[in-house]
């Protein structure tokens, strides 16, 4: 019993994977957004509420993610489930932030 078996079969590529997205271990990397040319406008409010939203959201999923991990996963990100809540905290990003500006 013989198969063909062409190049393509046997050729290896690694994928292009992300583990963790660089703004959440480095919060000096996120873009700073560009000022707005006028402020205090209704549509500028509904802007800040729609952005703080979404970053809700994307902290929430973090969590999420990061829950769903078993407790030898956590370890080896040097984490542990107690330490989930303080990192998601405001209090905590703002203490990272100040350090690193």
């Amino acid at each position: 019993m013989s198969a063909p078996i062409t190049k393509s079969q046997l050729g290896f590529e690694l994928p292009k994977l992300s583990y963790v997205d660089a703004s959440w271990e480095e919060p000096n990397l996120r873009g700073r957004a560009a000022a707005p040319a006028h402020t205090g406008g209704l549509g500028d409010l509904l802007a800040n509420l729609l952005g703080s939203f979404r970053a809700w959201r994307e902290r929430e999923a973090a969590l999420a993610e990061l829950m769903a991990m078993t407790d030898r996963e956590l370890l080896d990100i040097g984490l542990t489930r107690g330490d989930l809540p303080r990192v998601f905290a405001a209090s905590h990003r703002r203490a990272i932030e100040a350090r690193t500006a």
